[in-house]
């Protein structure tokens, strides 16, 4: 495995893995702490957000497709990664539902800027006839990672409370930014199609 898709992997693990934390907890937050956080409000948050990275990803992904190389994909795979790693700081500050749909529609637009450009420079340096594998391995590793955080995150919100996971969250999805930093020294940016 090159070392861009480990790269890609390893921020990828620290982003999904830190909102793994939250994942399986965040209706209990909703319903809890959040006025007008109902059962309803839960499936309404999710909602908005898949919608927005539904919808939005196809647009982003025509936008990158214009241009051969990996700096469009590149460029919206890291702001898309940035915004993402606000919308915990926005739970954090969150007081009712309309303060949680807002975070999720910015959830929804970060991660269809973020995932499309993932998903293309994955694809292009996988390597030749190891394609199946360098994806299990990816598949393994953030399912691993999502699984180990999915208690721990249930753990330090019953010890700690939410506002230290909402940071915790923060952290780990900044660290998975950041690592994506470390594609602009690649070839990345002078790789063709």
């Amino acid at each position: 495995m090159n070392k861009i898709l480990k790269i890609l992997l390893l921020s990828d693990l620290f982003i999904l893995s830190g909102f793994g934390l939250l994942a399986p907890i965040f209706a209990i937050y909703l319903n809890n702490n959040i006025i007008g956080g109902t059962i309803l409000a839960v499936g309404i948050a999710q909602a908005i957000f898949l919608l927005t990275k539904s919808l939005l990803q196809i647009y982003v992904s025509k936008y990158t497709d214009q241009e051969k190389g990996n700096v469009r994909e590149l460029y919206t795979l890291v702001i898309g990664s940035l915004i993402m790693t606000c919308v915990p700081i926005l739970y954090l500050f969150s007081q009712t539902i309309w303060h949680i749909y807002l975070a999720q529609l910015i959830y929804g637009i970060g991660s269809a800027l973020a995932y499309p450009g993932w998903m293309v420079i994955y694809t292009r340096f996988t390597d030749k006839n190891k394609e199946g594998y360098e994806w299990s391995v990816y598949n393994t590793s953030v399912s691993l990672g999502m699984a180990g955080t999915a208690a721990i995150g249930a753990f330090i919100a019953q010890m700690l409370g939410f506002n230290s996971l909402f940071i915790i969250v923060a952290i780990f999805s900044f660290i998975g930014t950041i690592l994506l930093g470390q594609l602009f020294k690649q070839e990345l940016l002078n790789h063709k199609r």
